[in-house]
């Protein structure tokens, strides 16, 4: 993809020239108004000049014509090919008629009292030439107008130097101006094409990094006879890390969510680490699966996390009868939310971190807790993505998270998880940080199946 980039920002210049070879007929319009205007202001000098006795009247009257002869056929011949080297022509053409005109005066001995004014017609002519984005064509035409002016000078017998460097200096700013806005163009299109190239690959980037997360994560719903889940997750485009998954054991269903630390920008290392961790994960509750003990679980994962220097917060959740037992190893403190018969909002209540995250010392304190948990309420869980785009502070997002799980704690859990997961993610930008969000609610089910056990 990289030589395809290359090759395209390659071709740009061309297509700039191609550009700019189109532009030409715009130009020339440009150039046929100023033949106008300097034909009327020839027959508006000739007509002050109607009464002095010199030829100076017969001089501009003559000029004019020639404007307008001028302006006529080369109108005509841009409409059949508008092309560069006509351009370049007609450039020349004109600064050979102020030649001419100048000339004239000369050779009537009435320069530079009468007449040179006619200097000033170089001026538009080179400004037309400079709207053509040709560096080529305004410093040919101003060394045209250069050479011819001095030598006419001379003839005439007036000092040209003052002149000469005012359309010297004015004819350097017109090449410059001339030649930027082509580097625009090639600059801007170069830049805008690096730009869709990065957020294609990132695109395709975070495609493939949901791809994978699909593999090792559970479908968007699980209906399980103790619990009702629903997750919503979201790809980070710089970091990642997310793991979300629900383990099958003997005492029902085993639900864990965390974020592993990976250095930013490093997607791929991201998706492997979590691929290894859902393996030892997996191993371990397999071992445990008969009888699941959440602090041993989590202290065999955290021996392997400090071997591999990797540290991973997380919450492991299991329903047993009417009680939650739950470890939260430095993740962010989930939500439980108690909504009574008919009520229309449910209560709130926040079950903090309980003991350090995983992967700091071989030898962690594992501590659980256990709450009451009766059947249909539901518990929120989410990752520091969800809360991202909204606050940079953690406890700003905490907050935030928990008053939009409260607002919403009317709908049902599939309508809770996606409005929480949703309005922490504000606007069209793609997120940065994966973010995950999921809802559980405990189904009633489980009450008889936790009280026969």
């Amino acid at each position: 993809m990289s030589l395809l980039l290359k090759q395209l920002q390659d071709s740009l210049p061309n297509k700039v020239e191609t550009a700019l070879a189109e532009h030409v007929r715009v130009a020339e319009s440009w150039a046929t108004k100023v033949r106008l205007w300097l034909a009327l202001t020839s027959f508006v000098a000739a007509y002050w000049m109607w009464n002095h006795h010199s030829k100076a009247r017969t001089i501009y009257l003559a000029f004019a014509g020639l404007w307008l002869v001028t302006m006529f056929i080369v109108s005509a011949l841009t409409k059949r090919d508008a092309s560069f080297s006509l351009a370049t022509k007609t450039t020349f053409f004109d600064l050979t008629i102020v030649h001419l005109g100048l000339a004239a005066f000369v050779q009537q001995g009435l320069f530079p009292k009468i007449g040179a004014g006619i200097f000033l017609c170089y001026f538009p002519i080179l400004a037309v030439a400079a709207t053509r984005y040709r560096t080529t064509l305004v410093v040919q035409a101003s060394l045209y107008a250069l050479i011819g002016y001095a030598g006419l000078s001379y003839w005439g017998g007036s000092p040209p130097w003052f002149r000469l460097s005012l359309l010297a200096v004015t004819a350097f700013v017109f090449a410059v101006g001339s030649h930027k806005p082509k580097d625009l163009m090639v600059s801007v299109a170069k830049n805008a094409l690096q730009d869709a190239f990065d957020l294609g690959f990132k695109q395709r980037e975070s495609e493939m990094t949901e791809h994978v997360h699909q593999l090792f994560m559970p479908p968007p719903l699980m209906d399980l006879s103790a619990i009702w889940a629903s997750s919503k997750h979201g790809a980070g485009t710089e970091t990642g890390g997310d793991y979300y998954q629900i383990f099958d054991t003997a005492h029902g269903p085993l639900v864990v969510l965390g974020d592993l630390s990976i250095a930013s920008g490093k997607k791929f290392e991201a998706l492997a680490a979590v691929s290894e961790l859902h393996k030892s994960l997996s191993k371990i509750v397999s071992r445990h699966a008969d009888a699941p003990d959440l602090p041993k679980i989590l202290e065999e994962l955290s021996a392997e996390l400090c071997e591999k220097h990797r540290l991973f917060t997380c919450v492991l959740a299991q329903w047993r009868g009417d009680q939650l037992h739950y470890v939260n190893a430095g993740h962010l403190p989930m939500v439980h939310l108690n909504k009574p018969q008919g009520a229309q909002t449910a209560g709130r209540k926040q079950l903090p971190v309980t003991c350090e995250a995983l992967g700091k010392t071989a030898e962690a304190k594992i501590v659980e807790s256990v709450v009451p948990f009766p059947a249909r309420d539901l518990l929120l869980m989410y990752t520091d993505g969800a809360f991202a785009k909204l606050s940079d502070n953690r406890e700003q997002g905490i907050a935030e998270i928990e008053a939009m799980a409260e607002r919403f704690s009317g709908g049902e859990v599939t309508t809770l998880c996606h409005r929480v997961f949703d309005c922490g993610q504000p606007g069209f930008d793609p997120i940065k940080d994966d973010a995950t969000v999921v809802v559980i609610r405990r189904q009633p089910a489980a009450t008889a199946a936790g009280s026969s056990s």
